[in-house]
């Protein structure tokens, strides 16, 4: 598939960047490869007020900056981790928008 010939040097280094930026919170790493697409794990404390899916978005935004566009087919959250199943996009397909995770920060104070 001649579309995809240098499909995995771009990922690779989309990952690096993605690390160099993002490694004090979260860090990815690609655990399978598909003809199509790859299966991601994502690592870290996260910063979650920043928006826990804007990650899976920004790893996405990098590879297309490298000339593949990708979007999540999937998002599994597991203990400590989370996978995303990255797949290659048509040229009529749009990424779908990810759901927003919603967290809610209560403020407590002592002897209020």
């Amino acid at each position: 598939m001649h579309r995809v010939s240098g499909f995995r040097e771009a990922i690779e280094r989309a990952i690096e960047e993605f690390n160099k930026y993002h490694g004090a919170e979260a860090r990815v790493r690609v655990i399978e490869w598909f003809e199509d697409g790859f299966l991601a794990e994502f690592e870290g404390s996260f910063c979650f007020t920043c928006g826990f899916y804007d990650y899976f978005d920004d790893l996405a935004r990098l590879v297309e900056e490298r000339g593949y566009e990708v979007g999540a087919a999937r998002v599994e959250e597991l203990e400590g981790s989370t996978l995303v199943e990255y797949r290659l996009l048509s040229g009529e397909e749009r990424p779908k928008a990810l759901p927003e995770k919603l967290v809610l920060i209560f403020e407590w104070r002592r002897g209020a």
